[in-house]
């Protein structure tokens, strides 16, 4: 029984624990957030929802039964009528050809709002990649330099008597000590947060492995001084928004027109032994008497000139967005290129530690020196995510966003 016990915890410890996720490169890592990302699912489902609609616009209105059926008295006897009457509904001025359109650039203006949101969230799950790449990096310092405080206090602890100038430099060191745990906490959390988010994103319930994010950041890119946008998923929104106020305005034209109901009647009446068979066209319809639908026309109208201006002034601000993302990519990546990279920063931080080791570097500049070396660090990951940030933008300001690789 204890043998059965013991299995059975083992079973149970062993299916709570988290495997690692079974992605071997960046490229799988953002092609599952691509599949799987919750955002773009539910984009895809309301996609689903908007092609029916097209259906929906697109049928043909059911034939109407009229039945009526009465009785009566009169001077030569008891009357009985009754009439029933088929009739179908014919509607005039292309009233459905212009409400599938309205259909159709609902579906596009959809379509590209999807687009739009789904390449944002993309970007962001790019910048998280990268984010939780530099945590897994940054890390490692601060456990080297607490490491190396940790020594010194150790040091400074055992001895029996100490001048001021030590006192002074064991209280620094605890403070600094103190400051970075602090900090290494801050990362752990934000560390969780990133790997179980992405976790999230990809559909699937594991860790994030190290080897899933990518080492560096693409600075290969060069792109020229071009400003077309013609596959910016904004710019296809704004347009599409521009195709169906022009759809809505040829609906509006179109509801001018009244509908004809037009079928065969048939009655019949029986008067005491006398039975009368009469059929017939009934025909019914609006009259354009007081109204034409002139102001839901104007008001179609004016729409078109609204969408038609907020399509212009972002094809221009398009333009304007490109240049500035490809400036800012220069800007980081020529800055990202001339400082040490990180095999030379490893190889200085290495001759700065076996100085450290042999007992000749003060601790006053310890400190300075693994403070710089973390500050340094911060800011180098900044320019990265500045410089991700600023090619993806690119991407999807040339319509190449699902087309590129981490």
């Amino acid at each position: 029984m204890k043998g059965i016990a013991f299995l059975f915890l083992s079973f149970l410890l062993s299916t709570s624990v988290q495997a690692q996720c079974n992605i071997n490169t960046p490229s799988e890592l953002l092609e599952m957030i691509k599949k799987n990302h919750p955002r773009i699912s539910i984009n895809k489902s309301k996609s689903h929802v908007l092609e029916k609609s097209i259906d929906y616009a697109d049928q043909t209105p059911n034939p109407e039964l009229d039945a009526e059926s009465t009785v009566g008295d009169s001077t030569e006897g008891n009357v009985y009528t009754t009439t029933v009457t088929l009739k179908h509904t014919f509607e005039l001025g292309g009233k459905k050809r212009a409400r599938v359109n309205v259909a159709k650039s609902n579906y596009k203006l959809g379509m590209a709002a999807a687009r739009f949101e789904n390449e944002d969230s993309l970007i962001d799950s790019i910048k998280s990649i990268h984010r939780l790449r530099q945590i897994y990096e940054i890390i490692p310092l601060y456990e080297e330099s607490l490491s190396a405080f940790n020594k010194i206090l150790k040091t400074l602890k055992k001895r029996s008597s100490i001048s001021p100038e030590q006192r002074v430099e064991r209280e620094t060191l605890e403070l600094v000590t103190n400051d970075y745990k602090l900090k290494m906490s801050q990362l752990n959390s934000e560390k969780v947060r990133l790997s179980k988010h992405l976790t999230f994103f990809t559909g699937t319930n594991c860790i994030i492995p190290r080897n899933s994010l990518p080492n560096d950041v693409n600075l290969s890119e060069s792109f020229d001084d071009s400003k077309k946008t013609d596959s910016y998923s904004k710019l296809n929104y704004a347009k599409s928004a521009l195709d169906l106020a022009q759809a809505n305005y040829e609906l509006e034209k179109s509801n001018s027109y009244p509908d004809l109901k037009v079928g065969p009647t048939f009655e019949y009446e029986k008067l005491n032994v006398t039975n009368t068979k009469t059929v017939g066209i009934a025909l019914t319809m609006d009259l354009p008497v007081f109204n034409v639908n002139g102001g839901g026309r104007a008001k179609a109208a004016k729409e078109i000139i609204v969408a038609s201006s907020q399509f212009k002034n972002i094809q221009l601000e398009s333009e304007l967005d490109l240049e500035s993302w490809i400036s800012t990519y220069r800007t980081y990546k020529d800055s990202l290129l001339t400082i040490a990279t990180k095999k030379e920063l490893e190889r200085k931080h290495t001759r700065i530690e076996a100085l450290f080791k042999r007992g000749i570097i003060s601790t006053s500049l310890v400190i300075e020196s693994h403070r710089q070396l973390i500050e340094f660090s911060n800011t180098r990951f900044e320019f990265e995510i500045g410089a991700v940030e600023a090619l993806w933008n690119i991407y999807k300001m040339k319509g190449q966003l699902n087309t590129k690789s981490i």
